[in-house]
């Protein structure tokens, strides 16, 4: 069974809200964050490569003329990391991971203008209520703190950056890319972009300190940073863009329920709304088909009923008429369309 794109989004969130468990343990055991970040694109860049070069050579071939292309948004990856890395030296860590998650808003805007997405109503409802319930699964709401001008402003900078790396594979992907020419890339210019801002003598000494230290890092490239962005580049060239980047918001719940089960973090009734606001505006983006056959509009169930006397006529002549009456009248009472009616056909 295929799984939708709009899923696989979610389990990339699952797995990106994961990350916060290695990170911290990286933290604790002396690593900075840009090393934190080095050993995350470098690992990704690493280990994907080995497997194309066994799976799909083909994916190492690019067009000269792209690789600026895969630089720049490789660059963006790395000033989104960096953004946030520095304006948690200057503002609360929660907020700083809020202003990360203004990225659906500048996702919609970028669409807009370089694909001609629609900004509808129902992705503004969406990207709303997702950043609100972000800011109530922070804690902002309860201690709002001290706020700087220029620590708002990168961590705003954070979210655009962050939105333009999340909208390059679709962008590359219409240059003709595969997603994983794209994936490849994109991490390994990240990767020697970081480079000069990290010291690898930290990384080492870390490294040795502990047989544990390696698996972490190993798991958090693979697991946390390979498996959902791979998710993500590929979700966006068959998903609206910007719905991705608001159902990657759901990353913050998994995070507050890992930072309760395993380090003991408070959870509120903050927490609780939060969740509640994240997972209703996913819903809105996709809704079950249930919702969506209560909700369905009298001209879908036109096309339903012209479809069954297409059907009738054509495709499928030896299926009784009375068959075909009874289920036009079924889906009319369903919908509230009758048959003979001007939002129902009248040929049936």
């Amino acid at each position: 069974m295929k799984i939708p794109p709009v899923y696989l989004v979610f389990i990339a969130a699952i797995l990106a809200g994961v990350l916060n468990l290695f990170s911290k343990d990286l933290l604790n055991a002396g690593m900075g964050p840009m090393e934190i970040c080095a050993c995350r694109e470098g690992i990704t860049a690493a280990v994907f490569g080995l497997a194309l070069l066994f799976f799909d050579r083909r994916a190492f071939r690019i067009r000269v003329r792209d690789v600026p292309l895969f630089l720049l948004f490789g660059a963006f990856n790395v000033i989104s990391n960096v953004c946030v890395f520095t304006a948690q030296e200057s503002l609360p860590l929660e907020v700083a991971a809020v202003l990360e998650m203004t990225s659906p808003y500048f996702m919609l805007v970028l669409a807009f203008f370089l694909f001609g997405d629609r900004i509808t109503r129902r992705k503004v409802l969406a990207a709303v209520l997702a950043f609100v319930g972000c800011i109530f699964i922070i804690g902002i709401v309860d201690s709002p703190g001290d706020m700087d001008v220029l620590g708002v402003a990168i961590g705003l900078l954070s979210g655009l950056t962050l939105a333009a790396f999340t909208i390059g594979s679709k962008y590359v992907g219409e240059r003709g890319h595969t997603e994983n020419s794209a994936m490849f890339y994109f991490f390994l210019f990240s990767a020697l972009l970081v480079v000069p801002i990290s010291d690898f003598g930290c990384i080492s000494s870390v490294m040795v300190s502990s047989p544990l230290i390696p698996v972490c890092v190993l798991t958090m490239g693979v697991m946390c940073t390979l498996l959902p962005n791979y998710i993500i580049v590929y979700a966006v060239r068959r998903v609206d863009p910007a719905a991705v980047s608001i159902i990657i918001t759901s990353s913050l719940i998994v995070s507050t329920i890992c930072g309760v089960l395993v380090f003991g973090d408070e959870f509120g009734a903050s927490d609780v709304l939060g969740i509640v606001l994240v997972m209703v505006a996913i819903t809105i983006l996709e809704p079950p088909e249930s919702v969506k056959r209560r909700f369905r509009r009298p001209e879908d169930s036109s096309r339903c009923l012209e479809s069954l006397s297409h059907c009738r006529t054509w495709q499928v002549p030896w299926m009784p008429s009375l068959v075909l009456s009874r289920l036009s009248e079924i889906i009319a009472r369903k919908t509230g369309c009758v048959p003979g009616s001007p939002g129902a056909s009248a040929s049936i």
